[in-house]
């Protein structure tokens, strides 16, 4: 339970400091973010994905990952009903930074995408109620 605690916090904390990096860091250097980020992907349709959608829509797309970012954190640092949710739409946030990264990345997000499932199941295990023996 408190490892559990401890990692949801610590993820939660992690999505508020990428967020403003994403806002103060990315957003004015977002082209070029996006640009490298097309050169280093290892998966052809993920560069090609990378280099046609968000290379050319880069400050929007910053600006909604900045967004998504720190909607996950408030979510799961709020300790409320929403941090199941947060964690799997983190879960999924992951993959998809598992498939447009290197292969280094794409091995640290796809733990990192297990870690947030798992906690995610934790907690739905820990919220729904027994059901009661016959």
């Amino acid at each position: 339970m408190r490892l559990r605690r401890t990692s949801e916090i610590v993820i939660g904390v992690l999505y508020a400091i990428g967020a403003v990096h994403q806002a103060f860091f990315v957003l004015p250097e977002s082209r070029e973010f996006y640009v490298a980020m097309a050169a280093q992907a290892w998966i052809r349709p993920a560069q090609i994905f990378v280099e046609e959608v968000l290379v050319p829509n880069s400050a929007a797309v910053t600006v909604l990952v900045a967004a998504f970012e720190a909607t996950l954190a408030i979510a799961i640092l709020s300790r409320g009903a929403a941090v199941r949710w947060a964690l799997v739409a983190g879960g999924v946030f992951s993959i998809v930074g598992a498939l447009t990264g290197s292969p280094a990345e794409t091995i640290g997000y796809g733990l990192l995408a297990v870690v947030h499932f798992w906690l995610a199941r934790v907690r739905w295990d820990t919220s729904v109620p027994a059901e009661p023996d016959s």
